[in-house]
């Protein structure tokens, strides 16, 4: 009797006391789309056996964006534009293209497309739809996402402190498909103010 009322007992304050919770697909950070930021950076491509490495800085707003890559010393290479009158893109030579949106216009200028319309939500490591497939680290950041043909790795992040409160956000990710592989190292976040 007595034993029986020790193990009750210790049932008892064995679900009062609290373990720290296990890192479970279901207590993953909760993450908020920022739909206006700036970002500066490095990036580098990689397509065919060919590759380019230089300096990033991209405005995105809803509806519009701006790339401005540039050498790694400072020299406009090319300045991208989308919003909905459609894509333009400036080169250092003077030249001046146009196309419908920015994918078709990096197909026609580069020969490939790169990923821009999924572009503002994986940088974010957000996915653009429920068909993604994710995978997280024990901390709860996305560490992987498949989405339209690409594999997002992330790599590290750092915290995005703004006037509505902190962010958590990557400053690392590669993307790639078949024939393209993109590496962002992503060295400040501005988030304006709404």
């Amino acid at each position: 009797m007595v034993t029986r009322l020790w193990i009750v007992l210790l049932v008892l304050l064995a679900g009062c006391t609290t373990t720290p919770p296990l890192e479970t697909p279901a207590l993953r950070l909760v993450q908020v789309f920022i739909p206006s930021f700036e970002i500066t950076g490095r990036i580098s491509v990689r397509h065919s056996g060919d590759g380019f490495s230089g300096n990033l800085r991209w405005r995105h707003a809803l509806g519009a964006d701006e790339f401005i890559v540039q050498t790694p010393f400072g020299q406009g290479v090319a300045r991208v534009t989308q919003n909905s009158q459609g894509a333009t893109l400036e080169m250092a030579d003077g030249r001046v293209l146009h196309a419908a949106d920015a994918q078709s216009l990096t197909l026609q200028a580069l020969g490939f497309r790169l990923p821009l319309s999924g572009m503002p939500r994986w940088v974010q490591a957000l996915a653009g739809s429920d068909g993604a497939e994710l995978r997280y680290a024990s901390d709860g950041t996305l560490q992987q996402l498949h989405e339209q043909g690409w594999q997002i790795e992330y790599e590290s992040y750092q915290t995005l402190t703004q006037s509505q409160g902190a962010a958590v956000v990557p400053n690392k990710l590669s993307l790639q498909n078949a024939d393209l592989k993109l590496r962002l190292i992503i060295d400040d976040w501005q988030v304006p103010a709404p």
